[in-house]
């Protein structure tokens, strides 16, 4: 019998769930709470090396020491893909520094970089750099850390970012910061750590240590948030396959619709979905099985036994994903609802300013959608065709199909080569982006595009 169990997926509760399987399975009833020890594999990987060293020594008497409360303990190690393959330590952050650029108008030495993306029009300057070429060194420590060395000239420096007829210098560090979004450590090249520290390495060789031959006493229980086991350390997981039985859980992708899994759990706690309105919920709330869990026992509060569960009861009750609060404004538009509209984008620009070409592209697939349904409507296709044509939850899709009635099809036309001209334009308008976007729901709700000219329907962008 395997004394090692390796458990990866990408959703986090489903792999929770199987530990707690795997706890009440192997561990005597009436000695489970000081029979289990939990430790997360990142916390190895602190920039505090004595308490990374402290918590390897922690490790090693858990597993060692026979324990007086149990014949059999469990140590649960969880996010093994903290320990990086050789590949990733490689180049980290290469695509990311490239997408960062600097500008500035000649190449005087005196004069100020700013950053590109805040350019409302590109400056006429030969003289560009990206941020690979002011990082010297990047070293990927653990997790979401890592260690910067700077080019000895931009150590001091500042960029400035344009925001209106304004300009706000910023230290080059905070510019990285905020730009990259990882938790950056800013070191000179003698100083700058080695990510297999000594710590590291003594964590990795008692972890190899353990699964070539786990301590008689100890269940060894792993898990990684991963979609596939390339993402983990080969050498790590070259034993795992041999010595461990491995056990893999759901792997989701962006097109993840889990529909029986929602059905079946909802029915665990009392509600029943039938398919429409199980699709529906992950519609609202997502396709992460930690949040669809937490919705369902909300509406396993909130909904009486003999209510009813519609589609307008899980819009009124269920919280609302960040991507449907995204389809939210654009629902809005094709009821021609201004007030709402601009209330609902206020809301989303205000958690992140940058997600104007998210929510620009919603706008824009969701015009296409009722311009495919006119057209489809004017052939005289039945509902249901049109339906399964769109391939999109059956709810919404009626919702469309009414919506559809509020525009006439050349003013639908129009919309949408005015959507497909003004794409670039935003893209490259950061500081004016609210202003477009504001632009864009005034002209759709006063109904401003029925007066240009009609389009050949065989185009669509």
């Amino acid at each position: 019998m395997k004394h090692i169990h390796f458990i990866y997926g990408n959703q986090p509760l489903e792999i929770k769930e199987e530990v707690k399987n795997l706890v009440n399975t192997l561990l005597p009833p009436e000695n489970k709470d000081e029979a289990v020890f939990y430790f997360d594999i990142e916390d190895f990987f602190s920039k505090d090396q004595n308490q990374n060293q402290n918590l390897v020594g922690e490790f090693k008497n858990t597993c060692e020491t026979v324990s007086f409360f149990s014949p059999v303990i469990m140590v649960c190690l969880a996010n093994l893909q903290a320990l990086q393959t050789a590949k990733k330590q490689k180049e980290p952050l290469n695509k990311e520094l490239e997408g960062i650029n600097l500008v500035k108008q000649d190449q005087s030495s005196d004069l100020t970089w700013f950053d590109a993306d805040t350019l409302l029009e590109a400056k006429d300057s030969r003289y560009r750099l990206t941020g690979k070429q002011i990082v010297k060194k990047i070293t990927h420590l653990a997790g979401n850390r890592y260690s910067v060395v700077l080019e000895e000239a931009w150590i001091d420096r500042e960029v400035v970012q344009v925001k209106g007829s304004k300009h706000y210098p910023i230290s080059i560090k905070n510019f990285l910061l905020k730009k990259l979004n990882k938790d950056l450590q800013f070191d000179s090249e003698a100083t700058t750590p080695v990510a297999n520290s000594r710590e590291a390495d003594g964590f990795v060789t008692l972890l190899k240590q353990y699964l070539e031959s786990p301590p008689p006493q100890v269940e060894l229980v792993i898990t990684a948030n991963i979609k596939h086991t390339r993402e983990l350390n080969k050498e790590v997981y070259s034993l795992l396959k041999k010595n461990a039985k491995e056990v893999r859980k759901t792997v989701s992708y962006d097109d993840f619709r889990p529909v029986a899994w929602t059905i079946q759990r909802a029915r665990e706690k009392g509600i029943v979905l039938d398919q429409v309105l199980a699709d529906l919920l992950i519609e609202i709330a997502g396709s992460d099985y930690s949040i669809l869990n937490t919705e369902l026992e909300k509406l396993s509060v909130l909904i009486a036994a003999d209510q009813k569960i519609t589609p307008e009861v899980l819009l009124e009750s269920v919280s609302q994903s960040k991507n449907f609060t995204r389809f939210r404004i654009s629902d809005f538009l094709t009821q021609k609802d201004l007030k709402n509209s601009l209330e609902c984008l206020e809301l989303l620009l205000e958690g992140s300013a940058t997600d104007y070409i998210a929510i620009f592209s919603i706008i824009a697939a969701q015009f296409r959608r009722l311009l495919k349904i006119a057209w489809m409507l004017e052939q005289d296709l039945p509902e249901q065709k049109i339906i399964s044509q769109l391939g999109i939850n059956q709810w919404i899709a009626k919702q469309l199909i009414k919506q559809t009635g509020n525009f006439e099809t050349k003013e639908l036309e129009n919309l949408v080569v005015f959507l497909s001209k003004i794409d670039v334009q935003l893209k490259y308008a950061s500081k004016d982006a609210i202003t477009l976007l504001e632009n864009i729901c005034f002209l759709v709700c006063q109904s401003e595009f029925k007066n240009s000219s009609c389009i050949k329907k065989h185009w669509l962008p």
